[in-house]
């Protein structure tokens, strides 16, 4: 699994970073510290996030730098996509 950034119509992102048949773990840019949540493929499209082509690594780093803070859990995946241990991107179909 490659880790994705989402965007929606209002323009929030999110960079996905696990998928299962069920959940995906997503770090949501938003107000407050960055942590990592739980989402279903329900809850994904209830807020209209679609595939970005925007680099994860580079989302990685913005985040990281985020003025809220970030959990201990979300900066460990945040510092690997940032040293580019992932790439590409990942198939929601």
């Amino acid at each position: 699994m490659q880790p994705t950034v989402l965007i929606n119509k209002h323009r929030n992102t999110a960079l996905l970073i696990s998928a299962s048949n069920k959940n995906k773990l997503v770090i949501k840019m938003g107000e407050g510290k960055l942590t990592v949540s739980s989402l279903s493929t329900k809850e994904i499209d209830t807020l209209e996030y679609t595939v970005s082509t925007y680099s994860p690594k580079l989302a990685a780093q913005l985040y990281l730098n985020h003025s809220g803070g970030v959990s201990k859990r979300a900066k460990l995946h945040l510092e690997k996509i940032a040293k580019g241990e992932f790439s590409g991107m990942l198939n929601l179909e």
